[in-house]
This record gives structure tokens, sequence and C-alpha cells, in this order.
């Protein structure tokens, strides 16, 4: 899976550390588990929100995501001000983080979702 499969509608519309053209081979784990959430058909592409990033999104502290996504992401543990013990202000998470926190408070996806995709290896 490349990045080219879901930048459009997971890392254009929804993260800011998200530069086109640059490092096209890596992504964070929130937008391989949408990647793979699609890919299975629990999620159809079209019906995915283009928009509707905000702070609220992250403001409070989500447990299954810090359980089921951030370990096993790549970016956690040296590249994720994010989830660092004493973030910086203003931090924000990935694109990929976003729109999942996004789908969870639309109902879309739930827990079983993360922690079905919690062991895979992508």
């Amino acid at each position: 899976m490349s990045k080219m499969d879901f930048k459009d509608y997971i890392c254009r519309p929804f993260c800011r550390f998200f530069r086109e053209g640059e490092k096209e081979e890596m992504a964070c784990r929130g937008a391989k588990v949408l990647q793979y959430l699609v890919d299975l058909g629990r999620l159809k592409r079209e019906d995915l929100p283009g928009h509707g990033k905000g702070p609220h999104l992250w403001a409070e502290y989500d447990p299954h995501l810090q359980r089921y996504l951030c370990p096993y992401c790549e970016f956690y543990a040296e590249d994720c001000d994010f989830q660092s013990r004493n973030p910086p202000q203003g931090s924000e998470p990935c694109g990929g983080y976003i729109l999942l926190r996004l789908l969870m408070e639309m109902g879309m996806i739930d827990i079983r979702d993360l922690r079905g995709s919690a062991g895979e290896s992508f």
C-alpha cells in the first residue's frame, strides 16, 4: 500500500504534516488503518468526510486511539509531539488520527474497528 492510495482523502485534507511530493513512502498508522478499513469494505472512500478537522477532535484524550493506534505507529516513539509526555502548545495529531476520531464521533466506526487493526502489519 502506498501513500498514493490515500493521500487525497486522508493526508491532504486532514494532516498538517503532509507535504506534496515529500516522503511519499511514509504514512502514519492512522492513514494505514483507514486504508485497511477501506480495502476490507468496512468504509467506502466516497462516504468519508472531506473536511471536519477541528481541535475538538483531539482536545480530549481518546483511550481507544491511544491503545489501538498510536503504539503501532512508526512515528510514535520519536516524532509524535502530540503523544509526547509534555506536548508543546498547539500540538496536533496526524491526519489519520484526526479522521479516525471524526469517524468515531460520527458513528461510522467504533472500537471494534480499531481493535481489529491493532495487530495488523501494514
